[in-house]
């Protein structure tokens, strides 16, 4: 009989299954009415009940029936129990069982029967949770743009590889068939030597919520922790537009567009440029901000130039999303929110990648679905969890692909050209540049806080 220190939860939930075979137990679980048994069963911590959350989120985990939301956390209560309510009724739970709420996300991640968590808060709250799940051993799936600075997605990525934690950027892109397949196409000389990458974004700054036009201060509403939403952020009057569905728009939270999008379009031009772990050598360009005192002061317009140390130029320009390969014979690329796919020559989209050639990361199928995804970054990562090999956008991947949205956002701060050294990740011989790699952050919402959190 192995030691008890060395059970795991699931151990103990096989043999106390086994030890109660008599007795009549739900057919869930023995995993029977489309759920696993519980000791297949990746139990699920969601923090973040806000719409990207509670819909977006918790569709995708539903679809994976050995997995299991056993409690959600929210800052903002009426969202949290909103949350819960839909949990439960989902795995048919009823009340004063089931889903747990929490509006503290420390108590959340210091359960011992959650497996990993789901970090689905607003930007400027992605590393912190995240770091503190990795030190308890939860494994993490956390939202893009991955961070908030450079500097602490450098310490994120140490944390994950340091706790050997299965970590999952989530972006959909990378399960979505046709985008794999023009990455591969590059990848594979079929537009001969890549020379030049276009990607383009939206422009302004957009409201996804309903308070976009709500931005006189106001009292903060009941059941709102408004000090906790705003977390390592400076302290800021409350209004409404600062919140929910608008924060990414303000600079002390996110970095707009450039961020946002740039999240998805940024990591394609990385993964097929194979530069997944490093980054540009050069970056200079032009932005549209309003001014810093705004309330929405993210750049509005922005023409960004790059260079790669094996010569490959990219830009990333507004307008609307797509991305362009150019290559010595040939193009390809999409326009458009998963347009369809274009090139130079229509052979160049009929060809076949050989067996010996390069095959990229293909998430497992498991149902397919109209938008051509396969599965997605929740079924890869529950997967990856159980396998524990290495998700497909794994922590390093994602900060890599925000740190160029970052500098990107600091060359247009500065109004200059600026060299970057992507092994060190600082910026060479431009101390001022160096200092907007990171930021203050507000006590007690600070990396440094985390191990007393524990």
């Amino acid at each position: 009989m192995p030691r008890l220190a060395s059970i795991t939860r699931r151990t103990f939930l096989k043999n106390a299954t086994a030890a109660a075979a008599p007795m009549l137990i739900p057919a869930s679980a023995l995993g029977r009415g489309g759920m696993a048994a519980p000791s297949d069963r990746v139990t699920l911590g969601l923090i973040g009940c806000g719409v990207h959350g509670t819909t977006w989120n918790l569709d995708q985990i539903f679809r994976n029936a050995d997995s299991q939301v056993i409690a959600v956390c929210d800052v903002d209560e009426e969202r949290m129990l909103k949350a819960k309510a839909r949990v439960d009724a989902h795995y048919s739970q009823g009340p004063g069982r089931g889903c747990g709420s929490h509006g503290d996300f420390r108590d959340l991640i210091k359960r011992k029967d959650i497996d990993a968590i789901a970090n689905c808060t607003p930007d400027h709250w992605h590393v912190i949770p995240a770091i503190m799940a990795a030190k308890t051993g939860k494994d993490v799936i956390c939202e893009k743009p991955l961070t908030l600075t450079v500097a602490e997605g450098r310490i994120l990525c140490n944390v994950v590889r340091d706790t050997k934690r299965i970590f999952q950027t989530a972006s959909e892109n990378r399960s979505i068939d046709t985008y794999i397949r023009i990455c591969e196409l590059v990848r594979n000389g079929r537009i001969g030597r890549l020379r030049h990458i276009q990607v383009t974004l939206p422009a302004g700054n957009e409201s996804r919520g309903d308070n976009f036009t709500q931005r006189d201060e106001q009292p903060v509403p009941k059941g709102f922790n408004y000090e906790m939403w705003l977390g390592q952020a400076p302290l800021a009057p409350y209004c409404p537009a600062r919140c929910h569905g608008s924060f990414r728009w303000n600079l002390d939270y996110s970095g707009g567009r450039l961020t946002d999008w740039g999240a998805h379009m940024i990591d394609l031009a990385q993964w097929a440029n194979n530069a997944e772990a490093t980054g540009p050598v050069e970056v200079e360009g032009k932005g549209k901000y309003p001014p810093r005192d705004r309330l929405f002061n993210t750049a509005e317009e922005f023409n960004l130039d790059y260079r790669y140390a094996n010569g490959v130029t990219m830009n990333v320009s507004s307008s609307q999303p797509g991305i362009r390969f150019d290559g010595s014979d040939g193009w390809i690329g999409f326009t458009g929110w998963r347009g369809p796919v274009e090139a130079s020559d229509p052979d160049i989209l009929k060809s076949e990648i050989g067996p010996n050639e390069i095959h990229l990361y293909h998430p497992s199928e498991i149902v397919k679905r109209e938008d051509g995804t396969k599965g997605g970054e929740h079924r890869n990562f529950i997967d990856c969890v159980k396998s524990r090999q290495p998700c497909y956008a794994p922590a390093e991947t994602g900060h890599r692909t925000i740190t160029i949205a970052h500098i990107g956002n600091i060359a247009m701060m500065l109004g200059r050209k600026l060299r970057w050294d992507p092994e060190a990740e600082h910026f060479v011989d431009d101390a001022e540049a160096d200092k907007m790699l990171s930021r203050k952050q507000r006590e007690p919402w600070t990396i440094a806080n985390i191990d007393s959190w524990i």
